[in-house]
């Protein structure tokens, strides 16, 4: 009675994992004759356990990171002639992020730097960071006044210039406006020295200048994105998308 009467209560203090836990812990306190203090303190290790797991799982959510690309889902030695597993881990320290330096991913598509700048926000988010995640040029449309509300896209602006780490993906897919020039200048120059940005791209940095209409902007925006990053360039790799599709084609019996 004593105990159910506890874990009532405990619920409406709204703190659930104590009172899903009571059992268990109150037979370990039996088990082990541990001392009210001790059996106190599980508890609320448990309570702030589950906090610390359901606030990591909202930021994820509320990053866009995907949960697939992790560090520890990350084939290692698949591209390691140019992606070096040492390399890979020293990023997953977030080390860069500390020093508020950028990182630039760039070289052919398919080889996985999509996948390690998934796993560097995940592995903020694990830090408590802010993290914000788009594809390029998604961002840029809606950042834009014709495609999203005034008050939305000053939002949105607002929380990519606070965020602890922002991850541009497929960054120079495609030509770039003036307007959305601008809106990458203002962006990297807000964040500059103050936050992180992980950008991936499939051409190299010295080909971005020809999307921009603007060269003076552009230049500007290199300078920002580009100059004093960790950077990974590569010419070559293997396709985890092409291999994977020739393994499964391999792999399905005949008709």
């Amino acid at each position: 009675m004593v105990k159910d009467d506890l874990i009532t209560e405990l619920k409406r203090l709204r703190l659930p994992a104590m009172a899903d836990n009571l059992d268990v812990r109150a037979s370990q306190a039996e088990e082990g004759k541990l001392g009210y203090l001790e059996f106190t303190q599980l508890l609320v290790q448990d309570e702030l356990a589950s906090r610390e797991s359901n606030s990591f799982q909202k930021r994820l959510k509320s990053a866009g990171v995907s949960n697939r690309m992790t560090f520890e889902t990350f084939d290692f030695e698949f591209n390691n002639a140019v992606f070096p597993a040492q390399t890979i881990r020293d990023l997953a320290s977030c080390r860069f992020i500390d020093q508020h330096r950028n990182l630039v991913l760039a070289g052919p598509p398919g080889i996985g730097k999509s996948h390690i700048a998934h796993a560097v926000g995940h592995e903020a988010a694990r830090r408590g960071l802010d993290v914000v995640v788009f594809k390029t040029h998604k961002l840029l449309e809606r950042l834009a006044p014709d495609r999203f509300s005034t008050k939305k896209s000053q939002i949105l602006m607002k929380r990519c210039i606070n965020a602890g780490l922002l991850i541009l993906d497929d960054f120079a897919f495609r030509l770039y406006s003036q307007h959305e020039t601008e809106l990458l200048y203002t962006l990297s120059d807000e964040r500059l020295q103050e936050g992180s940005i992980v950008i991936t791209s499939n051409r190299p940095p010295e080909d971005w200048f020809s999307i921009f209409p603007d060269q003076i902007v552009g230049g500007a925006i290199m300078d920002r994105l580009v100059s004093g990053a960790v950077k990974l360039i590569v010419t070559s790799g293997r396709s985890f998308r092409k291999e994977g599709a020739l393994r499964n084609q391999i792999s399905e019996p005949a008709a």
